[in-house]
């Protein structure tokens, strides 16, 4: 089944633009029928009570895993007072896709072995889209753009600079994403490669990368960058970044930046709460479409106006003036308006639960397995930087690589326990316990 994990992972960056066959429904692509092709070959081993596939208890993998499948039942029910039933069908399909590639990554990767050919070919396609970046602000060619809204002031043609990365994506910010999650895995595969050259190389993309997600003007995702990189270089000077008093010197750094005349003035400009329509900043819309999303919560007593239905929600009932603009732009605030606070509980719950798991590993791991604890921490700081990175994104719960990913994350730490659990039945058999 392992082969069928690396054409799941690897079809799911063909994007829904390329061999795609178009349904009232939904597109459907090879990634989508793989991924719901998965949960038939595993309800056929479980009725076969095929013992290769481990549920590992306890563990934060199988926690997350549970509060995922439970938030997909609740957005599943949500359909029964959904308003928009088309809206809230597209997404439960596309949610559903990316729950079962969730479940069949758990199941069918059981060794670090796999998992490191599964990272590579994930890595291997996130590379194409790199250089293909590179092709459309190089040679200005854009296969899928739409130049009108992209390239709304003319300047691509005789000013290069301006040329902004996109690939098959939506709008920039959802690539920029995905760049983040591409050097996450460079980092990792920088830690696996034992030769000189692949290391270098792997520095090599890191930071042409680094140039394309500047290059996306994303401004939340090059902050998000700037994180992860210092991340990574105080470990690498052997700094405890454990200690409480790392808390302390974060609040200070902040309280000082907001001391700078020009940031507080930005600052107040986002929290800005009226003013005439066509003067509202990019900013001030999203904070007015934040706000109309926690009034429906109200409205729907917390349940959550349903899978899909925000922007219908924000299209006949608009609140505070947001120019039209009908996207949360805020994965936390997706989860919540759309399928209620007890989803978005049990996913608070998964995601802390898995930045702790990794964080115990990357510190406590350095005595044991320094792969294994360098590999831990740049995934905890994937997920420190993602809580502001989702926000960029226009929605996350469309972006179908990202289930992808997260589920090699959660794969990754049930690697870990399924190891540590059976070192430690081991140990207890050694001395008669």
């Amino acid at each position: 089944m392992f082969l069928y994990c690396l054409l799941l992972v690897t079809s799911v960056f063909l994007g829904s633009q390329i061999l795609a066959v178009e349904t009232p429904i939904a597109q459907i692509t090879f990634y989508r029928i793989l991924a719901l092709f998965s949960v038939l070959i595993l309800a056929w081993q479980i009725l076969q009570k095929d013992r290769k596939l481990l549920l590992v208890l306890p563990s934060a993998s199988t926690r997350m895993l549970f509060c995922f499948l439970a938030w997909w039942l609740i957005a599943l029910t949500t359909g029964l007072w959904a308003e928009n039933f088309k809206d809230w069908l597209q997404v439960s399909f596309l949610m559903t896709v990316g729950m079962a590639s969730i479940v069949a990554i758990y199941f069918w990767v059981g060794t670090k072995r796999q998992w490191f050919r599964l990272a590579q070919a994930m890595w291997g396609m996130m590379t194409v889209l790199v250089f293909w970046g590179y092709i459309e602000i190089i040679g200005n060619i854009y296969v899928f753009a739409d130049m009108t809204k992209l390239d709304k002031y003319g300047t691509f043609d005789s000013q290069p600079w301006t040329r902004i990365p996109i690939t098959f994506f939506a709008n920039q910010n959802d690539y920029a994403t995905l760049l983040l999650a591409y050097v996450t895995l460079c980092m990792v595969l920088y830690y696996y490669s034992q030769r000189y050259w692949q290391r270098m190389f792997l520095l090599l993309m890191f930071a042409l990368t680094t140039f394309l997600i500047y290059q996306t003007s994303s401004r939340m995702s090059l902050i998000c960058l700037i994180l992860f990189i210092g991340l990574q270089l105080v470990r690498n000077f052997k700094l405890d970044l454990f200690q409480g008093k790392r808390l302390y010197i974060m609040t200070a750094f902040i309280i000082f930046m907001m001391l700078i005349p020009p940031i507080r003035e930005k600052v107040f400009e986002v929290i800005f709460l009226g003013g005439p329509q066509a003067g509202l900043s990019g900013d001030t819309k999203r904070m007015n479409i934040w706000r109309n999303g926690l009034l429906y919560l109200t409205q729907t007593f917390g349940l959550g106006v349903g899978s899909g239905n925000i922007e219908h929600w924000a299209k006949v009932r608009p609140i505070w003036p947001t120019n039209e603009i009908t996207n949360m732009h805020n994965w936390w605030l997706e989860i919540l308006v759309s399928n209620g606070i007890l989803s978005l509980l049990l996913y608070l719950w998964a995601y802390i639960g898995m930045i702790r798991r990794l964080e115990f590993v990357a510190r406590v791991g350095r005595k044991t397995s320094v792969l294994q604890s360098n590999i831990s921490f740049v995934f905890y700081s994937f997920l420190i930087i993602f809580i502001l990175a989702s926000i960029t994104s226009a929605n996350n719960m469309l972006i179908e690589w990202h289930w992808v990913f997260f589920a090699l994350i959660i794969s990754w730490v049930k690697i870990i326990d399924t190891k540590e659990q059976t070192q430690d039945f081991k140990s207890k058999r050694s001395l008669g316990i």
